[in-house]
C-alpha cells in the first residue's frame, strides 16, 4: 500500500513538473504572435520616426502585416470607400499597426481611371468590423502611392506638377519628386505629417529606403562610404556648390561596422572654410546600410530659429550667429523638396566679427497641398567671392 502510494505520489509530481514545462515554453513562444517570428523584431508602440533606427515592443509588428483572410482583397473594400464603377477602383490593401498597439489598421489605395493616375490613400481601424472607421484620408495624389514603413508610418509618392523638376513638361514626362511621411497622432486621433530626420543624399524616408534598394543591386556604391557622402553634399550645386575634390576627413566613426560617422569637409579655395557633417546609417543597419547626413555645422555659426525639424509658416523669421563683414553673415535661404531655393534673404547683424541676426524669410513653394520636407540654411558669405565659405543646415516641414 505504502509502495502505490510512493508511485502514485512521484506520478502527481513528474505530471506538474511537465505542466510547468510546457507553461514555460508556450510563454516564450507568445512573443511570435501576430504573424512575427522570433527572429522579427516589433515596433514601439511610442515609435516616432524621429531617428534612422526604429524601436520595438513586444507585440506589434514592424512595417506591413498579414491581412485578415476576410478583409485582405481589393474587392472587399470598394463598397465600404465606396468607389465608382468604370472611374475609381481598390488598387492594395495593406495591414500594419499603425497607432501603436497591436491592432491592425489597413492601408487601402483607391485609382482613378484617366490621365494622371490619381491616387487616394485611407487608413482604417475596426478593420474586420463590417463598417469599420476611418482615421486618415490623402486625396488626389497625381500619379501616386502609398505604403507602410518600418516605421509604422504611411509614406506617400506623388508629382508635383509646378515643381522646378515638372514644370512645363506634358503629363506623360512627369516624374513622381513629391514624398511625404504621415504617422499616427493620439492627440489628433489621426495620421499627421512628420520628417525624416536626414537631408542628403535623401530628403525624405520614402527616397532614403528606394535608394537602399538600389545600393543592394550594386549601384551608387559612394553611399556606403561616409566620407564619399559629405563629400557629394557639399559638391552638390543645389546645396554648396564646392569643388569634388575637396579634401574629407572622417573624425569619428565611418567604419564598416560603425552606425554613426562624423566628416570634416574642408574647400582650399580662397575664402574657403570648413563644415561639419554627421552621418548615420539608415535604420542603423551596419551590414550594408546607406549613409545619410543628419547635421551640417561650421564653426562661429549656428541657427537658434527655427529648431531642427520645425513645421514652418510663411513667413518664417530666422535667427542665430555668425561671423560678419561689414553687417553682412550671408544669405539664409529655404530650400523645397527638391533642393529649389524657394524664398531667401539676407542675414545681417553689426559691423564686423561675430554677432546675432535676425531675418524674415518669405518662400513660395510650388506645391500647395499640404507639408513638404525641406531645409533652412545659413550660408557664410565669401568675401574672397565664389561659393559659400561654409553653411548650417537645417531639416524642416514647409507647409
Amino acid at each position: 500500500m505504502n509502495i502505490l502510494l510512493w508511485h502514485h505520489k512521484r506520478f502527481w509530481i513528474g505530471t506538474t513538473l511537465l505542466l510547468l514545462l510546457a507553461l514555460m515554453l508556450a510563454a516564450c513562444s507568445g512573443n511570435s504572435t501576430n504573424g512575427n517570428s522570433g527572429n522579427t523584431p516589433t515596433a514601439h508602440s511610442t515609435t516616432t520616426g524621429s531617428g534612422t533606427t526604429p524601436t520595438t515592443t513586444p507585440g506589434i509588428g514592424l512595417g506591413s502585416q498579414p491581412c485578415p483572410a476576410a478583409v485582405k482583397t481589393p474587392a472587399y473594400w470598394d463598397p465600404i470607400i465606396p468607389t465608382q464603377n468604370g472611374v475609381t477602383k481598390v488598387e492594395s490593401v495593406t495591414c500594419g499597426n499603425l497607432v501603436g498597439n497591436p491592432t491592425l489598421q489597413a492601408l487601402v489605395t483607391v485609382r482613378y481611371n484617366g490621365t494622371g493616375a490619381i491616387l487616394d490613400a485611407y487608413v482604417y481601424t475596426n478593420i474586420t468590423n463590417p463598417r469599420p472607421t476611418q482615421l486618415f484620408k490623402l486625396q488626389s495624389l497625381y500619379d501616386g502611392a502609398a505604403r507602410i514603413s518600418v516605421y509604422n508610418t504611411v509614406l506617400t509618392a506623388e508629382v508635383d506638377q509646378h515643381s522646378s523638376l515638372n514644370a512645363g513638361k506634358d503629363s506623360a514626362s512627369y516624374t513622381q519628386d513629391l514624398f511625404r511621411e504621415f504617422k499616427w497622432s493620439d492627440g489628433t486621433g489621426t495620421l499627421v505629417p512628420v520628417s525624416f530626420p536626414a537631408m542628403y543624399p535623401d530628403l525624405t524616408r520614402y527616397q532614403a529606403e528606394m535608394d537602399q534598394a538600389q545600393v543592394n543591386q550594386g549601384k551608387d556604391a559612394w553611399k556606403l562610404d561616409a566620407a564619399m557622402v559629405a563629400n557629394h553634399m557639399a559638391a552638390d550645386p543645389h546645396l554648396l556648390n564646392w569643388p569634388s575634390s575637396v579634401p574629407t576627413t572622417v573624425t569619428s566613426g565611418g567604419g564598416t561596422s560603425a552606425a554613426e560617422a562624423v566628416v570634416t569637409v574642408t574647400n582650399p579655395a580662397p575664402g574657403g572654410g570648413k563644415i561639419q557633417v554627421t552621418l548615420q546609417r539608415l535604420e542603423g543597419n551596419t551590414n550594408g546600410g546607406i549613409w545619410e547626413v543628419v547635421a551640417v555645422t561650421s564653426g562661429g555659426m549656428s541657427l537658434t530659429s527655427p529648431q531642427s525639424r520645425d513645421k514652418l509658416t510663411n513667413p518664417i523669421m530666422v535667427s542665430g550667429t555668425g561671423d560678419a563683414f561689414e553687417g553682412v553673415v550671408g544669405p539664409v535661404a529655404v530650400l523645397d523638396h527638391l533642393y529649389t531655393d524657394i524664398g531667401h534673404a539676407t542675414a545681417k547683424g553689426t559691423g564686423n566679427g561675430s554677432t546675432t541676426f535676425s531675418a524674415s524669410v518669405t518662400y513660395n513653394s510650388t506645391f500647395k497641398g499640404g507639408t513638404q520636407e525641406g531645409l533652412v540654411i545659413l550660408y557664410a558669405e565669401n568675401n574672397a567671392g565664389g561659393p559659400p565659405s561654409a553653411a548650417v543646415m537645417l531639416k524642416v516641414l514647409i507647409s
